[in-house]
């Protein structure tokens, strides 16, 4: 009991100091509701009535990670649904889908490399869909911005990333393919970064686009306006030179119960308000999700799942047990935090 007791206790006091701060938040956000003027904010959203005759592609990964004594298995996926409408006698659906297992070193660095990872994957899909089924648009899950300003780590697996996606940036260019990153961002303090410098307004540590976003407006539909970025990405690639991008980018909420989302194109294409409009059709179908089904369904196809990993671990261990006991089990042994009962 005492240990609950203590608990009580201690959620009573914090419980008491949150509302205090709660309070000061309280004023500060009506502070902004009028220095912010909402007119120079938010644009009407109008989405397309039907989905046009045209070829769209989304894309989405996946990752996972197993911690073993001396070193991890990680799982990557990545899916592209291709969407055909009304365009000929490719008429239809179709995902191209990639998957790969290994185990990786540990260093300060081992989730970040997944990632990376992953990250490729999703670069060789899009530029796969884009060689053979040259869409109008490719949408992929995560913001363009960011993947552009990636923090460089020293390892093969960031040189492989930057190289990636600049190929990607560079077809769709040269193919005229509108790409477009749509990303659910909150912790993304772009705009918030934005507003302070235009109004002058010193806005709270705690204030994420999203957070600011959704005091302004609430469950209304809205497209915020375009604020540009700037980023270049370098490549050691020799078929390919370094770019300089901006991506014009803007925040929407398609549906009353959606989340802000935050979507950017490069600028050599800005077809933001199209993309944006296109994003509020395709998110009709899940309005209580408020976000676009096809980008929906893809996330669901790339995902790694636990059942999976633990099968496939299980598996690997198993078989470098046979080829050499001594060593697999020093290396591939389970932690504690793995072989402790539930």
């Amino acid at each position: 009991m005492r240990h609950y007791n203590l608990w009580l206790e201690k959620y009573a006091s914090r419980r008491s100091q949150i509302l205090s701060k709660f309070s000061e938040y309280k004023k500060l956000t009506q502070e902004l509701r009028e220095k912010i003027p909402e007119k120079e904010l938010l644009l009407k959203i109008n989405p397309e009535e039907e989905i046009p005759q045209t070829r769209l592609c989304f894309v989405d990964g996946g990752e996972g990670l197993r911690e073993l004594m001396g070193m991890g298995v990680y799982f990557i996926r990545a899916s592209g649904l291709l969407i055909t409408h009304n365009c000929g006698s490719g008429k239809g659906e179709c995902f191209e889908r990639d998957l790969d297992m290994n185990i990786i070193d540990y260093d300060d660095y081992t989730k970040e490399r997944v990632e990376l990872l992953r990250d490729s994957m999703e670069f060789d899909i899009a530029l796969n869909c884009a060689k053979k089924h040259k869409p109008e648009y490719i949408f992929l899950d995560g913001s363009l911005y960011v993947k552009a300003r990636r923090r460089p780590i020293e390892c093969e697996e960031y040189s492989v990333y930057a190289k990636k996606f600049m190929r990607l940036l560079s077809l769709c260019k040269k193919e005229k393919i509108r790409l477009v990153g749509v990303s659910e961002d909150s912790k993304s303090k772009l705009l918030t970064k934005h507003l302070s410098q235009k109004y002058k307004v010193k806005l709270p540590s705690f204030m994420t686009d999203s957070t600011l976003l959704r005091i302004l407006c609430g469950n209304k539909t809205y497209r915020t306006i375009e604020f540009p970025t700037q980023s270049k990405i370098e490549s050691n690639d020799e078929t390919t030179a370094s770019l300089t991008a901006g991506f014009p980018t803007a925040y929407t909420q398609p549906t009353p119960l959606a989340n802000p989302m935050r979507v950017d194109v490069p600028d050599w294409d800005n077809n933001l308000e199209r993309a944006i409009n296109l994003i509020a059709a395709l998110s009709k179908g899940s309005k209580q999700y408020g976000y676009p089904l096809p980008l929906f369904l893809v996330h669901l196809d790339a995902r790694i799942k636990e059942g999976h990993m633990e099968w496939s671990t299980d598996q690997m261990i198993n078989y470098l047990l046979k080829a050499d006991p001594t060593i697999a089990d020093a290396i591939f042994r389970k932690t504690r935090r793995g072989a402790r009962p539930m």
